[in-house]
């Protein structure tokens, strides 16, 4: 009953050109939890940079901060630069992680949220009139909170790292493209362990039919494959732009094989026809799937994309 539910499910998503409902990929839970390690990684790192820069430049006395009519302890400043101090790394794009937690150009995002904590003081001193404030307290602040943020997210990076190595932190994918694409590509993963992905299904483009394995050490021998379900089109005809690259998968069938093998980022290594990533892309919206490509410059008209190395290599991050 269940299996006739589901075939009857697919047939739908096939007629109206949406993936199979049951692929809704949430986002991992590590990836969840190095998030938050980063966010209190930072609290953590202007806290200290705050109580360092008053206990070295007003010693350990209790000093007060005049804000026009009343008076605060010094230390209380830690309520309001440590808040401010996440919000702007938040705008700066600190916690952008993408699909695997590298945040690429991590420390220059970091400075330029420096930059911008000190224009919020300036604006400061002449808001709250912190003319009180003392100047050797905020030229440590700043340069000191960027340099323990970079300093205990490179800790924090070291520990995800070591993660990897044992297997954990990983995302699943699905690698489509050419064979010898998908071989250069599962190399390279091999040479970086630490890289956060894990091959679940391969989807190789061959001049005779597509083929899917279910692991990524599986190969093909003598050119013989399986078709996936509605690797071509309902209708059984072959797009013109396929001739370059043989016969191209249906992107229902992709979205199928997706859900199948429960992978959580599509990596397409090359080969595809041009159109068919645009196409693929619009199937997978919604989806939760991350998609990652090799492409040529037609590929990515009208696509948001963002360079995201993986295992060493510029790949692009389709931003949907």
């Amino acid at each position: 009953m269940g299996t006739t539910a589901q075939a009857q499910a697919g047939t739908a998503g096939a007629a109206t050109g949406t993936p199979p409902a049951r692929l809704r990929i949430p986002r991992p839970r590590w990836l969840r939890a190095y998030t938050t390690v980063l966010v209190i990684v930072d609290a953590c790192a202007m806290a200290v940079a705050t109580l360092t820069a008053k206990i070295s430049w007003l010693g350990l006395n209790p000093e007060e901060l005049k804000i026009r009519d009343f008076s605060i302890p010094y230390v209380a400043l830690v309520l309001v630069t440590v808040p401010t101090w996440l919000v702007l790394l938040a705008f700066a794009g600190a916690y952008d992680l993408g699909p695997f937690g590298a945040s690429t150009g991590s420390w220059t995002r970091i400075v330029r949220a420096g930059a911008q904590f000190l224009a919020v003081v300036a604006v400061g001193y002449y808001i709250a009139h912190l003319a009180t404030l003392g100047r050797g307290v905020l030229a440590g602040t700043v340069p000191l909170a960027v340099i323990l943020t970079l300093a205990m997210r490179a800790v924090a990076a070291f520990g995800l790292t070591w993660l990897r190595q044992r297997g954990g932190a990983q995302r699943t994918a699905l690698l489509l493209g050419s064979r010898r694409s998908i071989d250069a590509f599962q190399s390279q993963l091999a040479a970086n362990p630490a890289a956060g992905v894990r091959v679940v299904g391969v989807c190789p483009l061959s001049e005779h039919k597509p083929s899917v394995s279910g692991n990524g050490d599986d190969r093909t021998s003598g050119g013989s494959s399986a078709v996936p379900a509605g690797a071509e089109p309902p209708n059984g005809h072959r797009s013109a732009a396929s001739d370059r690259a043989g016969l191209q998968p249906h992107p229902l069938a992709v979205a199928a094989t997706l859900d199948r093998h429960r992978a959580e980022t599509l990596i397409v290594t090359g080969g595809l026809a041009q159109g068919r990533l645009r196409d693929l892309a619009r199937v997978l919206e919604g989806t939760g799937v991350e998609v990652l490509v090799s492409p040529t410059p037609a590929d990515l008209e009208d696509l948001r994309s963002e360079i995201r190395p993986v295992a060493g290599l510029p790949l692009l991050y389709l931003d949907r």
